[in-house]
């Protein structure tokens, strides 16, 4: 296969949030004591793989601002971008958003919820995920020039790693 231009897609999930606020809304809930220790475990893991990521797209809830908090102090991140397009997306909209990003972005990280993220993982590569836990970690490699090439041709993405806190806990 003749090599264009790796893209580097990473999908994760926001880590575990607290239900400990009963007035406020689901957009608004924080992230609970395993969330935080998830989130500075695995961005550390992360961080291990990729010391710099081309742009983030993320939903604009608390929990996944929260999450993106630990990741961003181990991570350089060129851009960063906030939207409530994402806040509980499906498969089909949040790949509308990874399609539309510039084709100079050659790292892109999706932060978002379930079900369209583990929805996303199994539409863009041949790997069954049953679902994707908080935090998890999926990384897919995609050989194209243009984001908007993700789904032609049936063009499935290669996993390259994923991983869930469950992973590096004993």
């Amino acid at each position: 296969m003749l090599l264009l231009n790796m893209k580097t897609l990473v999908i994760l999930r926001h880590a575990k949030s607290s239900w400990d606020y009963p007035e406020l809304s689901d957009y608004e809930r924080p992230l609970n004591s395993r969330g935080k220790k998830d989130a500075e475990m695995m961005s550390f893991k992360l961080s291990e793989r990729l010391g710099y990521i081309d742009l983030l797209i993320s939903s604009s809830s608390e929990r996944t601002k929260l999450t993106y908090d630990y990741f961003k102090n181990k991570i350089k991140f060129n851009k960063e971008l906030f939207t409530d397009e994402l806040y509980h997306a499906s498969s089909q909209k949040i790949i509308s958003v990874i399609k539309g990003a510039d084709s100079e972005v050659n790292s892109l990280l999706v932060l978002g919820h379930n079900p369209g993220l583990t929805e996303t993982v199994n539409i863009l590569t041949n790997h069954h995920l049953y679902n994707l836990p908080t935090t998890g970690i999926v990384i897919i490699k995609f050989n194209i020039i243009s984001w908007n090439k993700i789904l032609e041709l049936d063009n499935k993405g290669d996993l390259e790693w994923i991983k869930f806190p469950k992973d590096y806990k004993l």
